[in-house]
């Protein structure tokens, strides 16, 4: 099986609520490239500064 480009950060800090921002965040960004590729629209994302649209990758939402 093919190893995902997509790793999920560990948070180093203590707070427990804190460390499952980053699980949390992927969840929401796997969410929004299935729902864009069920729609046909893009993803919005930030890149170097500035908002830009990309199509869905199916790397995000085929396991969801």
């Amino acid at each position: 099986m093919k190893e995902s480009k997509y790793t999920i950060p560990v948070s180093k800090l203590s707070d427990p609520d804190m460390q499952a921002v980053p699980a949390a965040l992927m969840r929401a960004a796997r969410r929004a490239h299935l729902i864009a590729h069920q729609t046909g629209t893009g993803v919005i994302i930030m890149r170097d500064g500035k908002v830009v649209e990309i199509e869905p990758d199916p790397e995000m939402y085929e396991n969801v």
